[in-house]
């Protein structure tokens, strides 16, 4: 058993290490985006989600768990995004 939990705590420290490269995209993205809109288009994110659902099922795990740790994870870098947006428009 403590070998399963040595992996298993091995791949999610992989997990933080990729969503923190990814927050570094995400950050990285404000410069391209002209308004908040931009930000928050909605059009986007519905299609985001549809294919993190697909990605999880193909994985085997509930689409719906994919979903809900996505739109979690979109509020967030959302909210960056739009911090940064904000604090870029000032100045």
């Amino acid at each position: 058993m403590e070998e399963i939990r040595a992996e298993v705590n091995a791949i999610d420290r992989e997990i933080v290490r990729l969503l923190g490269r990814r927050l570094a995209y995400v950050r990285g993205a404000v410069r391209f985006k002209p308004d908040e809109r931009s930000i928050t288009n909605p059009d986007h994110w519905e299609r985001f989600f549809a294919q993190r659902r697909a990605w999880g099922e193909e994985e085997g795990y509930d689409p719906a768990v994919i979903e809900a740790l996505y739109r979690r994870l979109y509020e967030y870098t959302v909210q960056v995004q739009l911090d940064l947006h904000r604090r870029k428009s000032k100045g």
